[in-house]
This record gives structure tokens, C-alpha cells and sequence, in this order.
């Protein structure tokens, strides 16, 4: 079993549209992780709301649930690989606006750009999904394939955060959106050297558009509803939204009070969750044989709801408590980045590093699932659909956290947030079925 997945990787490490896009979306993503931190922290700053920290974490989602089912009919109709090139040029341009904001009165532009944003990943991230089983066409190879993929997301979680919070904490938050950007344009590059078959050569719309837009997007709910694999995926997803929503809005302002976290720190503690990441990527590949996809991702989801509970329990016990000759002896204020590193809560590390180890094997199931339950023509728009259903469990996650973050004790919110992840993944448990073996590719 082992020999077969080192079989698998090292043909995905011979794969160069694969490895292109594996580099570009590595990249990308470190870059993401810089604007994912600098956005709460500034809004956090100017405005001193968690509402308005809700505000700007809303507005990039609500695009999911309003445009998604729209792009993925015409994810399903585009070039793949011409659409993933646009998308990041024009997110490209679009981060740089947020260097306009300076007052309070302006933070709207970061809702905006946001919004904008998401609306153009909407494109990006179905066709990226789309595309991988063009590209990797071997079925054994898949599992392993949406495994490196998400440890793209690892080293983005464990370079990005760690890179974005010193050059904060030293340039200000505004580095963090030209960083962003320039990695979207190398991405796009990245892309343009991928070889990706062109499955939706001639599939337009015939008639009238709307009437076809309106069809194409009904096959894909009802694809979606007819399926049982998929059915079980829904409602999952949709139950761990429904828990991770609200963590999303009030993770930087509970780090913040509860901790007294600023940049470097909140950077620190998500790049201990990219490291268990990686660990858990890393140890995808053999387990993969082991397990069942439908027990990887339930029993890797009840590990990630118990893990954010106890995030919302752990106490401030640091390096300074368990060796005080560390301690500086100074105000907050007036330590160095490296001093206030040592006040970093160690139990937020350890229980971020289980998390993540936890969240590459739950993730890769779930993708997997889909991609082998999905045919090619239908995935745009099945993903899309799916993630605007599931999505909206989230907002309503968000939209309670973002209206109670003001008067209810954060730590409730993660500790009730981690039940209804622990929930969410024993009904996975219960109602995830393993995909037939068609109608992949």
C-alpha cells in the first residue's frame, strides 16, 4: 500500500501541468495569507467593532452563495485554463485598491474589493477544481493529487502567515496587498504553461441565453440532489459551515482580547496549524489504502470540532509561565516581535497543530468524493451549487457571530462553534457514501 502511493506521487512529480499548477497555487496562496490577515487586523484597528470585522469576512462570501451557481454553468461552458488565467489577473488589479484605505469612513472599500474578489474566484476555483481530473486522469493518482493540493493550502498556512505577520508588524499592513498581488500574477503565469483538454470545446448556449443559463443551472441542483455520494456531501459541509462561520468572524478580535495577540502572534498560531497541515498531508498518502474516504473525512471533522472548542478553553500558559527568566520584564508595547512571540498561549499551538493535521485528510476526502461522483461537463456547476447551499449555512454562522461578538463571551462562540463541528462530522459519519466507480473522468 505504501509502495502504491509512492507510485502515485511520483507520477504527479513527473505530471508538469500538475506541477505547474501545484507551484502557482503554493505561491498564490502565501500571498493569500497575507491579505487573510491584514483585512480583520486593519478593520480591528480603524474601527475597533467586531461587527465591522464580520462585515468584511460576509462580504467575501456572500458572492458564493449569489453568483456561484451562475459561474459554474459557465465554468462548465469556458476554457478551464483560460478562465484560471483571467481570474488571477483580475484579482491581481483588484487587491491593489485596498491601498487607498487611510481613514475609518473608507473601510468600505475593503468590503468592496472583497466582494469583487470573491465574485472573479467564483471562476477561478471551479475551473481549478474542474480541470485536475483532465490533468491527472489516472483514478489511483486522484486521492493523492487533491492531497498535494491541499498542502498548497499547508505551506501557504505555515510560510504565509508566519512571512505576512513580521512584515506587518515591521512595514504595516500594507506590504501585505502588493504581496498579494504580485502572486496572483505569478500564478497566472503558471497557469499559461499548463496543458489542460479542452472537454467544453463547442457546449454554448443555443436559444435564448437566460432560458439556457436558467437549464443549465437546474441539471446541475438536480444532479446534485439525484446523487447520493453528493447528497451526503451537502449535508456535511453544510453542518461544519454551519460551525466554522462564526470562528471566521471572531477569530482576530477573541486572539486580540483574550490573548493579547497582534500580528506576528495570530501569524504564529495559524502557521502551527499549516504545519500539522503538512504533517497531515504527508501522512494522506498512507492512509489513503487504509481508510475509507467517508470514515477520513468524518472522523477527521470530529477531531477539528474538538480541537476549536478547546481552542475557546485554553488558557494564556506560555514559554514566559514555563520559564519566566525569558520574561523581557517590559510593557507589551514596548517588546520587540521576537518578545511577544514568547507570550503566545502554547496550548493555541498544539491544538492548531492537531487541527490542521486533521484538516488535509477531511478536505481531500470530501473533494475526492465529488470529483469521482461528478462527471467532467457537470462538475462547474454541481461544485458551484454546492458550495452556494453549504455556503449558506455559513452566513448564518457569520451574520449571529458578527451581531453577538459584542455582547456575548468569545470563548462561548468557539466552544458552541466546536460542537457543531464535532456534530457535524458524526452525521458525515452517518450519511457519506462512497462515490461509484462512475462516472469519473
Amino acid at each position: 500500500m505504501e509502495k502504491q502511493a509512492g507510485t502515485a506521487y511520483q507520477r504527479l512529480f513527473r505530471n508538469r501541468s500538475f506541477m505547474a499548477l501545484w507551484i502557482g497555487q503554493t505561491i498564490s496562496f502565501i500571498g493569500d495569507y497575507f491579505y487573510f490577515l491584514a483585512i480583520p487586523i486593519m478593520v480591528e484597528r480603524l474601527t475597533g467593532s467586531t461587527l465591522m470585522v464580520g462585515l468584511s469576512t460576509i462580504s467575501t462570501t456572500l458572492p458564493v452563495l449569489v453568483l456561484g451557481p451562475v459561474a459554474g454553468v459557465f465554468v462548465d461552458r469556458w476554457d478551464r485554463k483560460q478562465t484560471m488565467v483571467v481570474s488571477d489577473v483580475l484579482r491581481g488589479l483588484l487587491v491593489l485598491l485596498c491601498l487607498l484605505v487611510r481613514r475609518p469612513e473608507q473601510v468600505w472599500l475593503y468590503y468592496l474589493v472583497g466582494f469583487s474578489m470573491s465574485c472573479v474566484s467564483r471562476f477561478f476555483f471551479p475551473s481549478q477544481n474542474a480541470a485536475l481530473p483532465l490533468i491527472v486522469p489516472e483514478r489511483d493518482a486522484l486521492l493523492a493529487a487533491n492531497g498535494l493540493m491541499q498542502l498548497v493550502q499547508t505551506v501557504g498556512l505555515v510560510v504565509g502567515p508566519a512571512l505576512a505577520g513580521f512584515a506587518i508588524a515591521l512595514w504595516g499592513e500594507r506590504i501585505a496587498f502588493v504581496v498579494d498581488s504580485a502572486t496572483f500574477f505569478v500564478s497566472a503565469a503558471a497557469v499559461l504553461t499548463m496543458a489542460v483538454p479542452r472537454t467544453t470545446h463547442g457546449r454554448q448556449a443555443e436559444g435564448g441565453q437566460l432560458a439556457a443559463l436558467w437549464q443549465e443551472m437546474r441539471e446541475g441542483a438536480v444532479y446534485l440532489f439525484q446523487s447520493r455520494t453528493m447528497v451526503g456531501v451537502l449535508v456535511c459541509l453544510a453542518a461544519v459551515q454551519l460551525g466554522i462561520g462564526s470562528v471566521n468572524v471572531v477569530w482576530v478580535p477573541f486572539m486580540k482580547r483574550a490573548f493579547g495577540l497582534g500580528a506576528e502572534g495570530l501569524g504564529a498560531v495559524d502557521a502551527s496549524q499549516g504545519v500539522g497541515m503538512a504533517i497531515g498531508a504527508v501522512g494522506l498518502g498512507f492512509i489513503a489504502a487504509q481508510l475509507k474516504k467517508k470514515d477520513m473525512a468524518g472522523w477527521g471533522i470530529v477531531v477539528i470540532g474538538l480541537m476549536i472548542g478547546l481552542v475557546g478553553l485554553a488558557p494564556p500558559f506560555s514559554l514566559v509561565n514555563l520559564l519566566p527568566q525569558l520574561g523581557p520584564g517590559v510593557a507589551t508595547a514596548e517588546m520587540t516581535v521576537w518578545q511577544r512571540l514568547l507570550h503566545i498561549p502554547l496550548l493555541l499551538l498544539v491544538y492548531s497543530l492537531i487541527l490542521g493535521s486533521s484538516l488535509v485528510p477531511a478536505q481531500s476526502a470530501l473533494v475526492t468524493m465529488m470529483q469521482l461522483a461528478v462527471p467532467d461537463l457537470k462538475r462547474g456547476r454541481v461544485g458551484s451549487v454546492l458550495n452556494a447551499l453549504t455556503m449558506a449555512a455559513g452566513l448564518l454562522s457569520m451574520a449571529a457571530a458578527a451581531s453577538l461578538g459584542e455582547v456575548v463571551d468569545l470563548r462561548l462562540v468557539y466552544v458552541a462553534s466546536g460542537l457543531i463541528v464535532v456534530a457535524a462530522g458524526v452525521l458525515g459519519l452517518l450519511v457519506l457514501q462512497e462515490p461509484d466507480e462512475e462516472p469519473f473522468p
